[in-house]
């Protein structure tokens, strides 16, 4: 599996898997609707159709078995039913299983031949009686003639006891015009055991030989059903010939499963006068320098044949590309075939655990993909062009102040000149960069469908999923990181959230629950709501709960009102279920997704009315690549704060900070506001100011505002934040570091790890 489309065909596999998993949920809810259906056909036609260039039969076969029940649908011989559905979700799941396999490994995992013979006979059991007559009629008929002259040795070798199928396919001629690959459909052929090709008609000569003329015809014996393999060939049937093998034409003798018997001496016949052609080139042309790369090609042809009849092991390494070289390799060849191996089958892929060490790493990982519109990165050629020509102007301005044509003032002028340029295509660059790494939210919404259909169906609930806002773009990072908390709220709206029809009915709301999903951008940032009509959240219930999970002081938690007693459930360790289950009861979800959010620098909020409903609204930066800092000083020391985490900066009296028990506080617009001082978090010492105000910086830290005393405040800024490494990586309390404009290392702040 070292083919170059490789990496080509596993993204574009991806995507017409997540297209036919979109059109199929589409087709569950309206049967009779042609464009979903017409979708789906297509997905599936063109992913059995490219994967067919690739040493992956199990894939390509299940596939087309997904294909010929949607065809006998589209056909109006069958009605589609959650049945049909619940197999090829199944169906696509695993097809999904063996792409990431592929990425990752570059072969499908272990058991994939079996997984997929049970699913393809799963899916045609729904075909009923289509095409059985005629397999019936195959199975029955009188052996044709040309199976008598079938090799006796090779019929020996079949297992008695098990059911085989003989065909033979002549193509027609010009197949090839039509896209047609006659070799490849005939690997489709399931249990294939043996496989041989003869000429249709004598060869001519070597200068008469049309290239583009199917001349070939192909025999083979399968272990398989001949309605199988009659419907494989089903858009060609006129050129296939298929024949049920009588019992007593098969001998005793145990094969090697999957065991290729090709004709020796046709192949090497072939072979030897490729090579003899190609030999007597490389010498007309003295047999030294760089080779013609149609030669090497031809030649690197020769060896993959004779390594498909002999199973050389050895035939790994690069065809040469010099005429000397491939002399040499020609003669290796020739000699091979003047004493060839026995024949046997080709050596399975080697596994994980069979593969060398290093292998995976001088391979590369899964390349990581992002599709980007061309007008995007002709914008990027654009602004590089422009900075080519600002470089070029320093290198001009350089030489006038060596030789002295430029004043102090005038240099100095040109330089901010020059300055303002390049920073104008810095931050013109910047933005479009960020441009390239924008992708829509959609790419996260359109896995839901199909979990709010499975976890509805486990639930016995009906629910009804509406998508707003899915072409909102973000930063792929943003995008990325809201897969895990909207699947906890997704789920919690469908189990806790949404009641079971009768209890809607019972109250007056429709049989069908309704789960929106809404994107939007808003000044910098994202908004997801995730929004159901279901119960609601009680918050005398949370209460009560609370207090018996012993999570919070009695006193705080009467003190709470109806809205800060809602986003209770965000404390760790708190859940309403009453019995655990895989989809909740563990006291971990909310709790997770605030503090994941949080990491990513946004924030959680939440509202609910008990009866009508829940609103969870998430807010996230558009970018986590760039982000906003403010500076503040602590003594001679500066710190970065996360723009998003700032409410306001204000001066506060110091008259007016009260000490309430071991903490202090003062008040804002009639809030109270805990204080904190930022070099006791720090530990650091605290600056002797006679000022009579403090400079406060307002944060919101949890869901909470809290009053940060600081030294000073600084600019605010742009910056690339990296994270913490060597001695210093996972040093608490703090989130990263930049650069600042003279050089020094900037800190930023974790405040939500510092002030917990």
């Amino acid at each position: 599996m070292d083919s170059p489309l490789l990496p080509q065909f596993i993204p574009e596999a991806r995507d017409l898997l997540e297209q036919a998993g979109r059109s199929l949920l589409l087709l569950e809810r309206d049967p009779a609707a042609a464009e979903p259906m017409n979708a789906l056909f297509r997905a599936m036609h063109t992913l059995k159709g490219t994967s067919g260039l690739f040493e992956i039969g199990p894939f390509t076969r299940l596939v087309h078995a997904a294909e010929d029940l949607l065809c006998a649908a589209q056909a109006g011989r069958l009605d589609l039913a959650p049945a049909h559905a619940d197999l090829l979700l199944a169906t696509l799941d695993r097809l999904a299983e063996w792409i990431e396999s592929l990425a990752e490994a570059s072969l499908l995992p272990d058991g994939a031949e079996a997984a997929s013979a049970d699913l393809s006979a799963r899916l045609r059991a729904h075909l009923g009686g289509a095409g059985q007559g005629a397999a019936a009629a195959a199975a029955t008929a009188p052996p044709p003639a040309w199976l008598a002259a079938l090799p006796p040795d090779v019929l020996a070798a079949l297992p008695p006891g098990q059911g085989f199928v003989a065909l033979r396919y002549t193509p027609d001629e010009h197949c090839f015009f039509r896209g047609e690959d006659p070799l490849g459909l005939v690997r489709l052929v399931p249990g294939l055991a043996w496989l041989a090709l003869e000429p249709c008609a004598p060869w001519p000569a070597a200068s008469e030989i049309d290239p583009y003329r199917s001349q070939l015809r192909y025999l083979a014996i399968a272990a398989a059903e001949p309605g199988v393999v009659e419907d494989l060939f089903r858009y060609v049937p006129d050129q296939v010939e298929i024949a049920a093998l009588p019992p007593e034409a098969i001998g005793p003798r145990m094969a090697a499963p999957g065991a290729f018997a090709a004709p020796a001496d046709e192949v090497s016949e072939t072979v030897r006068a490729l090579l003899a052609a190609q030999r007597r080139l490389l010498e007309a042309g003295g047999g030294e320098g760089a080779a013609d790369p149609i030669a090497a090609g031809r030649i690197a042809a020769a060896r993959s044949a004779i390594g498909a009849a002999i199973a050389h092991a050895g035939w790994s390494d690069p065809v040469p590309q010099d005429a000397a070289g491939l002399l040499g390799l020609i003669a290796t060849l020739e000699a091979r075939l003047d004493a060839p191996a026995p024949l046997q089958a080709a050596e399975a892929p080697e596994t994980a655990a069979q593969r060398p060490a290093g292998a995976d790493t001088a391979r590369g990982g899964p390349a990581t993909t992002l599709r980007v519109e061309q007008a995007k990165i002709d914008a990027l050629m654009n602004l590089i062009g422009e900075l080519v020509v600002a470089k070029n102007a320093l290198a001009w301005l350089s030489r006038r102040a060596e030789d002295g044509s430029l004043g102090v003032r005038e240099l100095a002028r040109e330089i901010k000149d020059r300055q303002a340029l390049v920073s104008r295509i810095a931050e013109e660059m910047q933005t479009a960069v960020m441009a390239v790494r924008m992708m829509p939210v959609e790419n996260v919404f359109q896995r839901f469908p199909r979990l709010v259909r499975d976890t509805a169906r486990r639930l016995d609930k009906r629910v009804e999923l509406l998508i707003e806002g899915g072409e909102t773009e973000a930063d792929k990072t943003v995008v990325e990181a809201l897969a895990d908390p909207l699947i906890h709220m997704v789920r919690n709206s469908l189990d806790h959230g949404i009641e079971p029809p009768a209890e809607r009915l019972a109250a007056g709301k429709p049989e069908h629950g309704t789960l929106r999903l809404e994107a939007r951008q808003g000044n910098d940032q994202v908004v997801i709501r995730v929004v159901d009509d279901g119960r609601g959240l009680d918050p005398e219930k949370l209460r009560r709960r609370v207090l018996e999970k012993g999570l919070m002081e009695p006193e705080r938690v009467e003190a709470l009102t109806d809205q800060e007693a809602c986003e209770l459930i965000f404390l760790p360790g708190f859940s309403t279920a009453a019995t655990i289950s895989d989809l909740s009861g563990r006291g971990v979800g909310m709790d997770v997704v605030r503090s994941t959010i949080a990491k990513a620098g946004g924030s959680v909020s939440l509202s609910s009315r008990k009866g009508e409903g829940t609103v969870v609204e998430i807010t996230l930066p558009l970018s986590m690549a760039v982000t906003r800092l403010m500076t503040v000083a602590c003594g001679e020391r500066l710190f970065g704060v996360p723009m998003g985490l700032v409410i306001e900066t204000v001066r506060v009296p110091r008259a007016a900070v009260r000490r309430i028990g071991q903490r202090e506080a003062f008040v804002l617009r009639d809030r109270v506001v805990p204080l904190l001082r930022l070099a006791h978090l720090l530990d650091l010492p605290e600056e002797d100011s006679r000022a009579e105000e403090e400079a406060v910086l307002v944060v919101r830290v949890g869901g909470e505002r809290l009053g940060l005393v600081v030294g000073a405040f600084r600019e605010v800024m742009e910056a690339i934040v990296k994270p913490l490494e060597g001695v210093i990586a996972g040093l608490p309390g703090f989130a990263g570091t930049t650069l600042l404009g003279d050089g020094r290392v900037l800190l930023i702040l974790d405040l939500p790890e510092l002030v917990r």
